[in-house]
Order: C-alpha cells, then sequence, then structure tokens
C-alpha cells in the first residue's frame, strides 16, 4: 500500500529517488510501475493494476471522448524500471505535470501521485480545514 508524502528532488538527468517505503509497496504488488498523466500530476501504477483499470475502462460503451482518453492514456504511458530506487521521469511527463526540479510524491494506496511541489503546495493552500473536517467526519475517519 502506498501512503505518506514524500518531497524529492531531480537529478540533472530527470530521475527522482524512490523512498523505501514506496519501493516496498512496489515489489509486493510485483513488476514495474507505469507512469501516465492524470489530474495536474502524474500517476503510477504497478503494471498489474493499470492493465486493470485500462481493460475495465476498454470495457464501458464507446464515445469518441473515450477514444480520446483511452489515447491519452496510453500513449502518454511509460514502464518504468528502478535502477538503484530511482526512476526516469520523461521530459514530455515533466512538461506535463510542470515538474522542474523538486517533486512531491503522494501515496494514494493503489497508486502514487508525482506533483510538482509548486503545484502540489497551491492545491494543499486551498484545503479548507473545517471543510475537511466535516467530511472526515462524514466517512468516519
Amino acid at each position: 500500500m502506498f501512503i505518506g508524502r514524500h518531497d524529492v528532488a531531480l537529478d540533472q538527468k530527470g530521475r527522482i529517488h524512490l523512498p523505501a517505503k514506496i519501493r516496498d509497496a512496489l515489489e509486493k504488488f510485483g513488476g514495474p510501475m507505469v507512469l501516465t498523466i492524470s489530474d495536474r500530476c502524474l500517476a503510477g501504477y504497478p503494471r498489474s493494476l493499470w492493465l486493470e483499470k485500462y481493460e475495465a475502462l476498454e470495457k464501458e460503451p464507446y464515445t469518441p471522448e473515450k477514444g480520446d482518453l483511452l489515447r491519452a492514456i496510453t500513449e502518454n504511458a511509460v514502464e518504468l524500471e528502478q535502477k538503484n530506487g530511482r526512476i526516469l521521469l520523461p521530459a514530455w511527463l515533466r512538461r506535463f505535470a510542470d515538474i522542474e526540479k523538486d517533486a512531491v510524491i503522494v501515496g494514494r494506496i493503489n497508486k502514487i501521485e508525482i506533483w510538482s511541489s509548486g503545484r502540489h503546495a497551491k492545491v494543499a493552500e486551498g484545503y479548507e480545514p473545517e471543510k475537511l473536517s466535516g467530511m472526515l467526519r462524514k466517512l468516519g475517519y
């Protein structure tokens, strides 16, 4: 399971170091990670889970919008192998997520999100503590 927040820095080649907890969780899923575009960030899924999600979406009735979405998901996806605990974030994905130097990895149970530090900070600034507290209470947290 992927949880927590991890602040990381890109090296000159565009690589980030995956924290040990993320590497350990990924190892339990087995196989490489698939990195793709997401909502204002990048999303990294264990390959088996990414394929499962893609196939479920593909089974839904076809619309041109769904076709565009499936195409965007696959053409912007890349399988990543860890090398010495690091992964390379391809340049086109870094541009999509506006990641230049510093990034934030956020665990989301079955996936990770990789945010630019600046974009993540703006999103976090929008959290309204009282509104979040109410939502969490409703959910039993």
